[in-house]
């Protein structure tokens, strides 16, 4: 499957079918799932990198679409501006993933986007 026909795959459906079965799984202390995510973004895996990068414009798309206006309004506070805590963290991992330098903290959104990678976690 080329890269883009991966990538147009990734609807905000899938990623928030993935995000939620991530949260099943941290919540439940599945550590293999987050141990998972983070040995492919060790590894620098292209499909994970492509997954990363669509959960952060999938999260941006949603941000828009829910807070767009307050956060371009003149009278927006600071944290209304600053957006959604989800789409910041999803771009920061894509970020430190495509640096080459991806961090334990992010480990369930590797595990996410491992996921939407193709991984078959259990």
């Amino acid at each position: 499957m080329s890269d883009l026909l991966f990538k147009s795959s990734l609807t905000p459906e899938r990623v928030e079918y993935a995000y939620g079965l991530m949260l099943r799984a941290r919540d439940a202390g599945r550590q293999n799932f987050a141990d998972t995510g983070y040995r492919a973004a060790l590894a620098r895996d292209p499909k994970l990198l492509l997954a990363l990068e669509a959960m952060a414009e999938v999260t941006g798309k949603l941000q828009e679409k829910q807070m767009g206006q307050t956060m371009r309004s003149s009278s927006a506070t600071f944290a209304e501006s600053r957006g959604t805590t989800e789409h910041q963290l999803c771009r920061e991992a894509f970020r430190l993933c495509d640096e080459g330098n991806p961090i334990r903290q992010f480990e369930w959104l590797y595990a996410c986007g491992a996921i939407l990678a193709g991984y078959v976690i259990w």
